[in-house]
């Protein structure tokens, strides 16, 4: 990780966090209080990239950047084209080669997260991969709280690190990738240049994000999904470390496992069909 120097001369790791935010004035607040909140605040260069062209966006950014200013980290507020992808980059380019933190802007991390994850990836560990546990706030919807109540106890889920919003790279891992292509799966791309040993869930940390509220919102975010899927495969023919072909072993034999479960696993199922049938869907 990079080293760098405080206004007191003592030294301690950097750690870089992109914060991509679109149409998000609202959500900010609740990713950058977050931060402001942490237990491990020194050494950290947070870039906010407001991509979507709207001055209440960048505005509720720059109004938000002090808070994290008065407790020892850099803030950087910029503007950027339109997408995910070309936030990210820019974000990037501003900052000096080292570790990433990747937050959404609706990511509420728990307040040891980014010390929890700057341990994770300490040169000599051999992680150079890592997220907090994954929470959701509860809907409001009774069909999203079955979705997610099937999709959290699915296998996969419980064995990999679920990226919904926040993920870590050591400075080792970050320099494995040049920049970041145009494309919807960021953390899924990220993901692959990782074996599966240098990837860890820091359990004892969290991060918290909104969830598809109903059930068209579940259809919206399946479809931009299926399509992060679609863009993927477009840029490899398989993924540097392909695990994910067996990511999805065992789920029948989950669903059936506990008969309690299965109203709920119906429209676990339902909603992937109806999302394959609806095509794909345009995004950001």
């Amino acid at each position: 990780m990079q080293v760098v120097s405080t206004d007191r001369g003592e030294t301690v790791t950097g750690l870089g966090v992109v914060i991509p935010t679109h149409r998000g004035s609202a959500l900010l607040d609740r990713s950058m209080a977050a931060l402001a909140r942490q237990t491990r605040t020194r050494g950290l260069h947070v870039v906010v990239a407001v991509n979507d062209g709207r001055a209440d966006s960048y505005d509720r950014a720059v109004a938000l950047a002090p808070t994290l200013r008065a407790v020892g980290m850099r803030c950087t507020v910029i503007r950027t084209t339109a997408g995910r992808s070309a936030a990210l980059r820019a974000a990037d380019r501003l900052l000096p080669p080292g570790a990433r933190l990747y937050l959404d802007q609706d990511a509420v991390l728990s307040p040891r997260a980014v010390a929890g994850l700057v341990a994770a990836l300490s040169p000599g560990t051999g992680v150079h991969f890592a997220v907090p546990s994954l929470r959701l706030v509860s809907a409001r919807s009774a069909v999203t709280r079955a979705y997610f109540r099937i999709w959290r106890d699915l296998p996969y889920v419980r064995r990999s690190p679920a990226t919904c919003g926040a993920y870590a790279v050591s400075a080792e891992g970050r320099s494995r990738w040049g920049e970041l292509p145009d494309l919807h799966s960021d953390d899924k791309w990220v993901r692959w240049h990782f074996a599966p040993h240098e990837r860890l869930v820091v359990a004892s940390e969290s991060y918290e994000v909104v969830a598809p509220d109903g059930l068209m919102d579940l259809l919206r975010a399946r479809r931009r999904y299926q399509r992060g899927n679609r863009e993927l495969a477009d840029l490899a023919a398989r993924p540097p470390f392909p695990d994910d072909h067996i990511r999805h072993r065992g789920i029948v034999r989950s669903l059936l496992a506990k008969p309690a479960a299965w109203p709920a696993a119906a429209i676990f199922l339902a909603v992937h069909a109806a999302s394959r049938l609806a095509g794909p869907q345009g995004s950001r």
